[in-house]
């Protein structure tokens, strides 16, 4: 993924205030500001948490995306004072600088925003009164370090083809649910690869529970072959391509699987990305014993009986014999 930046601006969204402050030139483009800048942007387009939506027909952006390349600061101050009064209104959403940015996005043109919430820092201050003294200050606006992430964000193609959300969940009129897509961008809303990734691998158990006694497919197993294939694949696997690695010589089994995914709208030609932090999440499978011991068993060797052993007790338990152990 390549991210290149033409041009940045912040406003000030504190709700502490009765408007929002918003900026009438760009940011100086000099090289920390851009490091800044693009450390922030390819942490959210590439997390795991991003969701790819698709602009509702009676949504207000694409218009005024559409006008960003001549205009940048005007639109991106419409969208700025539309999301402070929805800010507004939902109090329970946090005070935040947003950063907009004017990038090509793998050669795509779009509006980027990075919402950085503000945190508590503390600073000194020093004040020569009759000596010096040196103060701690707690600064309640502070922002996300260069290593730190946007608590929201979105990137939208200027000419609407394309919208990538990150969005959370706050207490919005009695109830927590998300605001970003649903109201600002005003979007129907996809699953990200994190979260489809997790209906896969649901799916699979739902499948497993179903024809255990014949498969013989347990939840490392499916993380193994799920893994092997981000070894193996150039390109994110297909969901029907993980169907055949998993069932492929289990007939039912596929037709079961391929049916769990129809419900949850996930088609077969569909890519399921799986990225670094989710292999690192499935190299390893976690078992707890009733009494609180924990276990982290690395998934390549859990198949392997000269390592492990899992034996099935008459009560429904499992217990765990672990081989060669060096002392």
């Amino acid at each position: 993924m390549e991210i290149q930046v033409q041009a940045a601006i912040l406003h000030v969204l504190d709700t502490a205030a009765d408007e929002p402050l918003l900026a009438d030139v760009p940011l100086a483009a000099d090289e920390e500001t851009a490091r800044y800048l693009a450390g922030h942007l390819q942490r959210a387009f590439g997390s795991e948490e991003a969701r790819d939506c698709s602009f509702r027909d009676d949504s207000p952006l694409p218009p005024v995306l559409a006008g960003a390349a001549e205009d940048f600061v005007g639109a991106t101050r419409k969208i700025a004072q539309e999301w402070f009064r929805l800010m507004s209104q939902w109090p329970a959403i946090p005070a935040a600088d947003v950063l907009f940015a004017l990038a090509d996005v793998d050669g795509v043109p779009c509006v980027a925003a990075l919402k950085l919430n503000y945190k508590a820092a503390w600073l000194h201050q020093s004040r020569l009164d009759s000596g010096v003294a040196n103060l701690l200050v707690r600064q309640p606006a502070a922002l996300p370090g260069p290593s730190g992430k946007a608590d929201e964000a979105f990137f939208a193609a200027l000419d609407g083809s394309i919208c990538r959300v990150i969005e959370k969940k706050y207490e919005i009129d009695g109830r927590k649910s998300a605001y970003l897509c649903s109201h600002l961008l005003a979007a129907h809303s996809g699953y990200s690869p994190r979260e489809k990734l997790e209906v896969v691998r649901a799916a699979a158990v739902e499948v497993n529970q179903q024809f255990y006694g014949s498969l013989g497919m347990d939840e490392p197993a499916v993380d193994a072959a799920l893994l092997q294939l981000c070894e193996t694949a150039e390109a994110p696997p297909t969901a029907g391509e993980i169907c055949e690695a998993l069932y492929g010589e289990v007939p039912h089994a596929r037709e079961a699987f391929e049916k769990v995914l129809e419900e949850k709208a996930v088609a077969a030609a569909e890519p399921v990305a799986i990225l670094p932090a989710a292999v690192r999440r499935m190299e390893h499978q976690k078992l707890k014993s009733y009494s609180g011991v924990e276990v982290k068993v690395p998934v390549e060797v859990y198949k392997d009986p000269a390592a492990v052993e899992f034996i099935r007790n008459e009560d429904g338990t499992t217990s765990l014999l672990i081989k060669n152990i060096l002392v």
